[in-house]
């Protein structure tokens, strides 16, 4: 995906949060530029660190509903938006950290 980490920043704060902890974040940036993952497992490792290791003060699964949403418009795909929803959700509240899980929720949902 063709986002830095000040624009997910940018984001995040229209959304109505803010870079608290960055580790995982500049983890998961460094994962994008990693050519021998594939495109969904980058979204992947970006979906972990917002969804189950919090970076932002607030509005964390927004922004990755919206990274999702960037990510299909980037890559002409078609989202389903109430499964991404669903998923982003579901990975926040059982604390999903499995990179396989994650990008064979977001294949499901990206298509």
């Amino acid at each position: 995906m063709k986002l830095g980490k000040k624009e997910i920043e940018r984001i995040n704060k229209a959304l109505g949060g803010h870079l608290s902890r960055q580790g995982s974040l500049d983890y998961a940036l460094e994962k994008q530029e990693d050519n021998r993952l594939g495109d969904y497992t980058k979204l992947a490792y970006l979906w972990r660190a917002i969804l189950v290791d919090h970076p932002f003060s607030d509005a964390s699964k927004r922004t990755a509903v919206y990274l999702a949403l960037v990510f299909a418009e980037q890559y002409r795909k078609i989202p389903n938006k109430d499964l991404l929803i669903y998923h982003a959700l579901s990975i926040a509240k059982n604390n999903i950290t499995n990179i396989r899980n994650i990008t064979r929720r977001l294949k499901n949902a990206i298509f």
